[in-house]
């Protein structure tokens, strides 16, 4: 049986219904409409604060930034993702070229000068190459001393036109950049990858596994252990969620999210049909209560209310169920992040 679409004027329609405000056949003015949609966002907003999100399922594309273990996302303050908030993973998976290298990327190159009193490197633009950043160099004619053709550098942001370079990813970390010698001579170019979301060639989908916050914070784990990651952990908070990997991305891995996102806001005649039939069960009932206020003849029985309070109850006791834990794996393998298992993974 197909699933019967519901719009926000629906939810309205019902809810005055409930508190008698409307009879069979009538039309609500609009007043009503007007009202009613302004109180299913506060209803909303109301929610969020609670730690009740109303859910749908979508799927979130990214790429992973190398040395970024955190990415926040979020519609309503800026950040990494423009994406609605996110309440629940359903699944995780990134792409690597089916020869595990670099290669397999998309090249990012520019054309660079170099100063042997700041021991910068200027280019047009740095957006490409944040902290941690694995680069490589080529030449026309020579490269500033010491740097090596082909050898592998790691960056140190300073500007939007301007970087240093670290000789390994731990001293990029810490800020600890290589001394230049010489300007070099010629055309210099620096070069790290990217990859595509939608890979066009030959790839290896490598799953990540979705733990909780308690898993991530209550077991040995290296810091600052840059890999291919292995786990995903969800951080809800009130204007943004935030999803963090483990060990923190060596590459930048295109990435694929199937995630429940949280609806903030409901427009006129909004379709829900990727609306739950609970939660729409749900709002019906909440905003028939919120009506009350402004209807105070209308009629609220101590039924309706137990509906409302069972609704609300079942939906804030399921907030934080974590659907993913495996036992077998929680109990042969108490410490997932020590180092050795990290680098078998």
């Amino acid at each position: 049986m197909p699933q019967v679409v519901r719009t926000t004027n629906d939810v309205i329609v019902n809810a005055l219904y409930l508190i008698g405000e409307l009879g069979v056949g009538e039309t609500p003015d609009s007043f009503m409409l007007t009202t009613g949609l302004e109180l299913i966002n506060e209803l909303l907003d109301k929610f969020s604060s609670d730690s009740i999100y109303i859910p749908f399922l979508t799927t979130i594309d990214f790429t992973m930034v190398v040395g970024q273990d955190t990415y926040s996302i979020s519609d309503i303050v800026p950040a990494n993702i423009d994406q609605d908030r996110v309440v629940d993973l359903s699944f995780a998976n990134y792409f690597v070229p089916a020869n595990g290298s670099p290669g397999g990327g998309v090249p990012i190159s520019f054309p660079f000068t170099a100063s042997t009193v700041t021991n910068l490197l200027t280019l047009s633009s740095t957006a490409d190459f944040p902290t941690n950043t694995p680069v490589t160099l080529s030449t026309s004619s020579s490269l500033p001393q010491p740097l090596i053709v082909g050898t592998t550098y790691w960056t140190i942001n300073v500007s939007p036109t301007q970087i240093y370079l670290a000789s390994t990813s731990q001293n990029s970390l810490l800020g600890n950049f290589i001394d230049l010698i010489t300007p070099g001579l010629g055309t210099n170019i620096i070069t790290t990858f990217d990859f595509p979301i939608q890979p066009v060639n030959a790839s290896l989908v490598y799953p990540l596994r979705i733990i909780n916050k308690a898993t991530y914070w209550n077991v040995v784990r290296q810091t600052n252990l840059l890999a291919r990651p292995g786990f995903i952990f969800l951080d809800k908070q009130a204007q943004q969620s935030f999803i963090t990997l483990y060990p923190v991305p060596d590459q930048p891995y295109a990435c694929k999210i199937q995630v429940k996102c949280m609806i903030n806001e409901l427009t006129n005649m909004e379709t829900l049909g990727e609306l739950p039939p609970n939660y729409y069960g749900f709002l019906k009932y909440a905003l028939a209560r919120k009506f009350m206020a402004y209807y105070p003849s209308g009629n609220w029985p101590d039924a309706n209310e137990a509906e409302y309070e069972d609704y609300y109850n079942t939906f804030k006791n399921c907030n934080e169920t974590d659907l993913t834990i495996r036992p077998s794996v929680t109990l042969t393998a108490p410490e997932p992040f020590y180092w050795p298992n990290i680098l078998s993974y």
